[in-house]
């Protein structure tokens, strides 16, 4: 009877060992297959994710004003001006939006070469952009005005739509789908077999003194070479701030001008107030401040996870000097224009309008004050890259 009872007794330890293993089996392989699953799914994902992406579930553009940005100061030392940024503020959207979309869309009907860029060089980047941004960000930031059904990408403001599998067959078209779509332009920064970042790609409906297809193939320091102080630490420190963005991270800055006479977006050969030719509005009559406007650009410099491109996109904001006068920042512009180092100056054509503008910004408006809205600034110095370390370096990055 012993003997039977230790049997029965080792026979049901086994059994029980049998089982723990088995579940123990099942377990580890659905942990396995969860696994796989998980990796398969993340396979599938269109690019990794750069930041959260806080959904807008009642945006109306529509009551959205422009931001005020007002990024000018006399100081003569000035930060980096650098700021991490995040995926969803790569793209801004305000009451302008459709009367922008339908220029953009305009521009892109009268001056396709002017307006996009690629190649086979820059083409990998480009589909990067197009999921990160028409197929993840659009969708998911403003679900009340970009919606994906299937195979379709629809603009619910605009009422245009396409199909993403044909989209994604065609570079060109992805760029005009950007295009077409928001404000933002983007210029591809691609890296060289030597990590040099040469411009191998664009969308630009809104250049400022900028041809970008006379670029194409361009180093970020040929891009400089006529930009005043640039080289130096200037060149270095952009070289530095290219080399050490890691996959996926964002900064934002923003740049400055005076836009004498009138209020054109589309600038892609003089510019605003750069002497490049005798055609601009500025050359051709009497500088009217009442006419004239702060144009200022917000710039963010992302590096794509999957390619490691860096993509400088520019949005454009245009203020009329009436309302810088108003709000009561009238002498502090001026100080910030007179400031600027003669050759940046002279780069900015500023004896053309800084006479004339500044006197007229210096005027006492006090009674029309308007502080509501204002921004806090990125950087300061008069139209200064946020790279400079003195006054004496000030210049855009990406300025022609």
């Amino acid at each position: 009877m012993y003997a039977l009872g230790r049997l029965v007794s080792i026979t049901i330890s086994y059994s029980l060992l049998v089982a723990i293993a088995e579940r123990a089996y099942t377990l580890l392989t659905r942990l396995c297959i969860s696994k796989l699953q998980q990796k398969s799914k993340d396979d599938d994902l269109f690019v990794p994710s750069v930041g959260g992406i806080e959904p807008l579930r009642a945006f109306n553009f529509r009551t959205v004003d422009p931001i005020k940005y007002r990024p000018f100061e006399t100081k003569r030392h000035v930060t980096m001006g650098i700021k991490e940024s995040t995926k969803q503020d790569w793209i801004r959207i305000d009451r302008n939006y459709l009367d922008r979309m339908n220029l953009r869309r305009q521009l892109l009907s009268e001056h396709p070469e002017v307006c996009l860029g690629n190649g086979k060089i820059s083409n990998p980047a480009i589909l990067e952009l197009y999921e990160e941004i028409v197929l993840d960000l659009l969708p998911k930031r403003y679900p009340t005005m970009f919606r994906i059904t299937g195979d379709v990408f629809a603009n619910l403001v605009t009422g245009f739509k396409h199909r993403i599998s044909e989209a994604r067959l065609d570079h060109t078209a992805m760029l005009r789908h950007l295009a077409e779509n928001v404000e933002e332009d983007f210029y591809f920064m691609v890296p060289n077999a030597l990590a040099e970042f040469e411009l191998q790609g664009f969308v630009s409906c809104f250049p400022q003194g900028l041809l970008p297809a006379a670029k194409v193939g361009m180093s970020v320091a040929q891009i400089h070479e006529p930009v005043p102080g640039y080289e130096g630490r200037l060149k270095k420190g952009v070289n530095r701030c290219f080399e050490r963005m890691a996959p996926g991270q964002s900064v934002g800055r923003l740049n400055w001008a005076i836009q004498s006479n009138h209020a054109d977006l589309y600038l892609p050969f003089d510019g605003a107030n750069t002497l490049k030719t005798d055609d601009s509005p500025s050359q051709k009559a009497d500088v009217n401040p009442s006419a004239s406007y702060l144009r200022v650009e917000h710039h963010t410099l992302t590096c794509l996870p999957r390619t490691g491109t860096i993509v400088f996109a520019v949005r454009s904001y245009l203020t009329p000097l009436t309302d810088i006068r108003n709000e009561g920042a009238g002498p502090s512009l001026a100080d910030a224009c007179e400031s600027m180092p003669e050759k940046f100056g002279l780069y900015k054509n500023r004896s053309t309008w800084g006479p004339k503008i500044c006197s007229w910004l210096r005027e006492d408006n006090s009674n029309n004050i308007d502080y509501s809205g204002l921004q806090p600034t990125l950087h300061s110095s008069g139209g200064s890259c946020p790279f400079s370390k003195t006054s004496s370096e000030a210049s855009c990055p990406f300025a022609p």
